[in-house]
Order: structure tokens, then C-alpha cells, then sequence
């Protein structure tokens, strides 16, 4: 891991947006291994996750003046991972569907296709929501921490003043309950 040369993340992010290019590369120095890992649990193409990668970056400093306050750099950039992600998919599917299909116009299908993807989203999110509401408020907790703080399950035991093994098994039968009601 890279050497810390910012107090914490937060300067090291009101760096970025001053324009500096070694924060830049502090972040892609001490988040990348991570990143590459998360953006092939996301897909399985190793190239579409390279490529993922390389954008966040260059998002992140084309965007770095009007990027918000950022607390957790890990599940921020991850967030931006998915999105690119998401507009390259989304991109195939439209490319692979006109060659598939070229007598409908590329506006109707793509306002289609957005509808239907903002749909499918609304649905999931929805039904997230209520999967989560029925967990116990440990297990919300534990959620919360690992998949939108990202946090180790060792900093969360830490955190919460539990023993490993005990936040283990609640994120384990959290995500149970939630691909159950999720499915």
C-alpha cells in the first residue's frame, strides 16, 4: 500500500479538487487492487473491468471540481465503478440489438430501454428497502458498515466492539434473509 502522504482521504480529496495530480494517483495507488476485484464480481470481463478502471479516474479528475464532500474514498469510487460499468453494458446491449434489429429507430430503443432500466431499478431498490427493514437492527448495522461504508468485517468488529466471528455470521445471515426476499 502506498505511503500516506494525506492526514485521511477527506484531504486528500480537497486536494484532488485544488488540482492536485498526486492525490490523484495516491487514490488509484491505494484503491486499485480493490477496485479491480470489486469490478469482476460485477462482470466477468476482464478487459470491460480494465477499461471500468481506467474511466473512473479520468471521470473523477475531469469531475474533480464539482465533486461533493467524500468521507468513504472505497465505496464512493465503487459507486462510480458501477455506473461506468453499467453505461458500457448498457452501451453493448444497444449495439448488439441494432445489429440484431435495425428497422425500429435508435431513439425509440433507447428511450425504451431507459424506461425499462429506470423500472427495473425503481422495482430493486423498492424491494431492497423492505428486505432491509426486516433485518434486525445489528444485522442493518453490519450491512450498512461493510456495503456502503466498506469497511472489513475486522473494522467493523472493531467498530461495533464485537468478535469477528460474531459479524461474520450476522452479515452472513443478513445476506441470507436479503437474497430471500430479494429473489
Amino acid at each position: 500500500m502506498p505511503e500516506c502522504i494525506y492526514q485521511n482521504d477527506a484531504a486528500c480529496w480537497r486536494q484532488l479538487k485544488q488540482g492536485d495530480t498526486e492525490a490523484l494517483g495516491y487514490l488509484y495507488d491505494t484503491y486499485i487492487d480493490r477496485l479491480f476485484h470489486a469490478a469482476l464480481k460485477m462482470t466477468d470481463n476482464r478487459e470491460l473491468a480494465k477499461d471500468a478502471l481506467q474511466e473512473i479516474f479520468i471521470e473523477i479528475w475531469h469531475y474533480r471540481a464539482s465533486i461533493g464532500d467524500v468521507n468513504h474514498s472505497y465505496s464512493y469510487l465503487v459507486k462510480v465503478l458501477k455506473s461506468i460499468i453499467l453505461k458500457k453494458v448498457k452501451r453493448k446491449v444497444v449495439v448488439s440489438e441494432l445489429h440484431d434489429n435495425e428497422q425500429r429507430p435508435q431513439e425509440e430503443k433507447n428511450i425504451e430501454e431507459f424506461i425499462i432500466a429506470s423500472e427495473w431499478v425503481t422495482e430493486r431498490k423498492s424491494r431492497l428497502n423492505i428486505a432491509l427493514a426486516q433485518l434486525t437492527s445489528r444485522q442493518k448495522q453490519v450491512v450498512r458498515l461493510r456495503f456502503f461504508e466498506g469497511l472489513t468485517y475486522e473494522q467493523i468488529a472493531k467498530k461495533l466492539s464485537m468478535n469477528y466471528q460474531s459479524v461474520n455470521n450476522l452479515a452472513f445471515r443478513a445476506m441470507i434473509s436479503l437474497r430471500k426476499q430479494m429473489c
